[in-house]
This record gives structure tokens, sequence and C-alpha cells, in this order.
């Protein structure tokens, strides 16, 4: 019996980080486009700041539904456990990288949560075509 919890909690982790694997392969993608459309509108700042939200707002929302897809069960519970590793990721690169302010870090938990919950109740309720 030791030997099956041994498999089951592999599969378990498994599920979380290739949806949050997919979730960061969507955020790179949009925040690669959004940085082109920025750079050629000459957008300041600001406004390429909350693109760069957007982005990861989408990043966790995929994050949620692939994990949803995956585990069929317990939408809110997956979506925020995507959401919680999606930012402990952001969180560690904005650290690293200097560019940490304690100012903006409600927001991007919440619009995390929010998005990555949603995912997973879509990707737990959707019907097989």
């Amino acid at each position: 019996m030791v030997w099956g919890d041994c498999l089951s909690m592999k599969k378990r982790i498994f599920t979380y980080i290739f949806s949050t694997v997919c979730g960061i392969f969507v955020s790179a993608a949009l925040i690669a486009l959004f940085a082109a459309v920025a750079y050629a509108l000459q957008m300041k700042r600001d406004m390429a700041g909350g693109l760069a939200f957007l982005a990861f707002a989408a990043g966790c929302f995929i994050s949620g539904l692939v994990c949803g897809l995956i585990k069929k069960r317990g939408g809110l519970k997956v979506g925020a456990v995507c959401a919680a590793v999606m930012l402990v990721l952001s969180l560690t690169v904005s650290l690293i990288s200097g560019s940490f302010t304690g100012a903006e870090t409600v927001g991007k938990v919440l619009a995390a949560l929010a998005a990555a919950c949603t995912g997973g109740v879509i990707g737990v309720n959707r019907r097989p075509d």
C-alpha cells in the first residue's frame, strides 16, 4: 500500500507542476506579445505593467483550467493551489530581480486566485465532446 501512496503523490504533484508550466508558457507568450504591442505603440510604463498583470492573470487561469481538466473534481481547491504556486514563483522572481513592491501584491493575489479558481471550476465542469 505504501508504493501505491507514493505513486499517487507523484501523480498529484506532477499534475500541479504540469498545469503550472502550462500557465507559465501562456504568461510568457502573452508578455512577449504585449511587449511587441507596447513597443510598437510606444506605450507608457504604467500601461505596460497593466498588460503584464493581465498576462499573469491569463496564465493563472490556464493553470487552473488545465489542472481542473486533469483532476476532474475540486475546481476551487485545485485553482487555489495553482494560484499559490504561480504566486510563489512570481514573487520569487520579483524578489530576485529587485522589482518587488508590496503595493501591487494584494491585487496580484486576488487576481491570481480569481483567475485560477475560475479556470479550475470551468475545467472540472467541462463536458467531454
